[in-house]
Order: C-alpha cells, then sequence, then structure tokens
C-alpha cells in the first residue's frame, strides 16, 4: 500500500473580494512552502452585515492548520466601505488595492475573460503572490472631510451651471420675471448651503488641531489654496494608500502615457482614468501659479520652449503641485521656495495633448 501523500504547509491564506453594490464574489485560496497554489470554488455572499458574517464564518471553515489569512478587496467606487471597515473591526488582516494596480497585474497574466468569479480569484492570485500592505482605514476626521469636500465641490458646479443659465435667460427675448425669481431663488439656496458646507468645515478643522496643521503645509505653496488642499486631502483619504508618486500621479489621471509599435510613434498625453475631482480642483491653482510662483513660471517656460501648445505645460503644472502636496503631507513640512534637492532633478515631462 503506497504511503499517505503529505500536504505541505500553506504559507498562508487569502481570501480575494470583487465586490458590487448587492453582492460580493469572494474566492479562497493557499500557497504552500513549495509556491504552489491552490483555489476552492468561488462563493457569493450579499454585500450587507449578514453577509460579512458570513464571509468570517465560510472563510473560517477553509482554513485547516494555522497560518495567516488576509482579504484583498479592489477600491472600487464607494461599495467595498462598509466590508472593509467590518473587517477592519474584526481585526482582520486586509488589503484594499487601487483599481490600476489590479488592472497592471491581470495584464500580468494570461487571463482573458472578465467575470465576477475570475475578478475574485485573480485578487486571491495576487495577494498569494505579493506581499500586500495592510489597510489603514482613515480617521472618522478624514471621512468627514472628504463628504463635506465632495458635497462642496457638487454644489459649486451646480452653482456654476445655474449662473449660466440665468445669464442666458436675462439676455433672452423678453425673459419672463417669474422665471427669473425662480432662478435667483435656486441660486440663493445653493449659497446659502455652501455657507453651511464652509461653516461644518472650519468646525472641524478646530476640533482635529493636527489635520489643520498639515493642510496648512499645503497651503503654504503659491496657489494652493484651503479649498484646493482639502479637496487633495480628502479624495487621497491624506495619502494613506499611495506608496509613491508614480502611484498618485496615476490614481489621479495625471501620468503621462504614450502608444509607440514599430515605426509609429503617438504623442504623449496623460491617461485622464484617475480620479476627476482631483484634476478639476487643481486646474485653477496651477494657473495661479503660473502667475505667482517663480518656480513653476521657469518650469514652464522651460516646457513653453519645447511645445506650441500651452496646455501641456499646465497639466505638467498640477501634476508637479499633487507631487508636492504628497511630498509635503509625508514629510510634514511646510513649503521651502529655496530647498533644492540632493539628489537629480526631476525628468520634466510634458503630455503632448
Amino acid at each position: 500500500m503506497a504511503p499517505a501523500r503529505t500536504v505541505p504547509a500553506p504559507l498562508k491564506y487569502v481570501v480575494g473580494i470583487d465586490i458590487a453594490k448587492d453582492t460580493f464574489v469572494a474566492c479562497f485560496g493557499r500557497i504552500d512552502l513549495h509556491q504552489h497554489m491552490s483555489f476552492g470554488k468561488e462563493i457569493t455572499f450579499a454585500n450587507t452585515l449578514a453577509g460579512f458574517a458570513a464571509l468570517l464564518a465560510w472563510a473560517s471553515k477553509q482554513q485547516g492548520v494555522d497560518a495567516p489569512c488576509w482579504f484583498v478587496v479592489e477600491a472600487t467606487g464607494v461599495y467595498y466601505e462598509e466590508l472593509a471597515y467590518f473587517l477592519a473591526d474584526q481585526a482582520q488582516a486586509l488589503s484594499v488595492l487601487l483599481p490600476n494596480k489590479v488592472k497592471h497585474f491581470a495584464q500580468s497574466t494570461e487571463q482573458k475573460s472578465k467575470t465576477d468569479q475570475l475578478d475574485a480569484r485573480l485578487l486571491c492570485r495576487f495577494g498569494l503572490e505579493r506581499a500586500l500592505p495592510a489597510w489603514q482605514p482613515p480617521t472618522p476626521a478624514l471621512r468627514q472631510l472628504r463628504a463635506l469636500s465632495r458635497e462642496r465641490q457638487s454644489l459649486t458646479q451646480q452653482a456654476a451651471r445655474l449662473k449660466t443659465q440665468r445669464h442666458a435667460y436675462e439676455h433672452s427675448y423678453q425673459p419672463d420675471a417669474r422665471t427669473l425669481d425662480r432662478l435667483n431663488n435656486r441660486l440663493h439656496l445653493l449659497e446659502q448651503q455652501l455657507h453651511a458646507v464652509d461653516h461644518d468645515l472650519a468646525a472641524l478643522l478646530a476640533t482635529e488641531p493636527e489635520l489643520a496643521r498639515k493642510l496648512a503645509h499645503l497651503t503654504s505653496v503659491p496657489g494652493i489654496g484651503l479649498t484646493t488642499a482639502l479637496v487633495v486631502v480628502a479624495e487621497t483619504n491624506g495619502f494613506v494608500l499611495m506608496e509613491n508618486e508614480r502611484q498618485l500621479a496615476s490614481y489621479a489621471g495625471l501620468d503621462v502615457v504614450q502608444r509607440q509599435s514599430g515605426l509609429s510613434a503617438g504623442a504623449t498625453r496623460i491617461s485622464r482614468r484617475g480620479n476627476v475631482r482631483l484634476r478639476t480642483a487643481l486646474y485653477l491653482p496651477a494657473v495661479s501659479s503660473l502667475r505667482y510662483n517663480p518656480q513653476q513660471i521657469a518650469f514652464y517656460a522651460r516646457l513653453r520652449a519645447r511645445q506650441p501648445s500651452g496646455k501641456p505645460g499646465v497639466i505638467a503644472v498640477m501634476r508637479k503641485l499633487l507631487l508636492l502636496c504628497y511630498s509635503l503631507w509625508k514629510n510634514d513640512c511646510a513649503y521651502d521656495p529655496h530647498y533644492h534637492p540632493a539628489r537629480c532633478p526631476e525628468k520634466e515631462v510634458a503630455p503632448a495633448s
């Protein structure tokens, strides 16, 4: 009789989770000492507290011997947040990955199809193959800051559209006074709500002196006001998921891409596949810094010497301001216009369009 085969002890377990609005798909996998990976059948759970509890019970049953167990989730919209906070509260090891990071990993595999089950298995494989950073939940202050910041951006955009609508109607043939009154009333309501949001933001910063202190580092940059600093910090959750400047630029959609094959070489451009709120918030500060910031003025002039159009230079300044905010926040220091890094200067690259 042949001896029983010994199953190598697992190094770790990973649960990959592809999440949607109402449900999520989980795939359980393990990797052993010989780097052999095995996967179980994908299971669908409800995206509710009951579903979260069922997930933990199911994952516990899948584990044999004692080994670390990680949950890997993609940061898709806001649907992952309830599950992520639940797992964090239960002291579970969790990694939350940016979508572009998952996409790049998927491109390195032979997986061509895309389903919820395959995506869950892909995330599970990602966690088995890589040593992923543990997710750090943003503080309640940062969560409140993001909600207020997004509300303010939405109200500002609505007010701008309403002003344009009112201006056009005022210059139309025989505008109705009653319609104008209603337009003015709606605009007045938006202005009142904007004032209320600003009051809530001021109250939040008054109760969070550490957050206010670090925001002051960002506003020390010429062209960066408090509103822009709030958006940058809120949309990046205090840069908690950002490991480097390249990842941050990609998250904002300000990374430079190029299409080249053989003799065909396309012009460089920004990807625009990122957080549009960040790009919107950085445009006017970039334009403003080209009037008041000598460093950015010189940087823009060098780019314009190589680019006939001014827009790529403005985009490059937007990227530079974002990375500067990242550096000031991470290093916990204010902007120093006379600072010169000892390393080689950053390569100046501007998209063509």
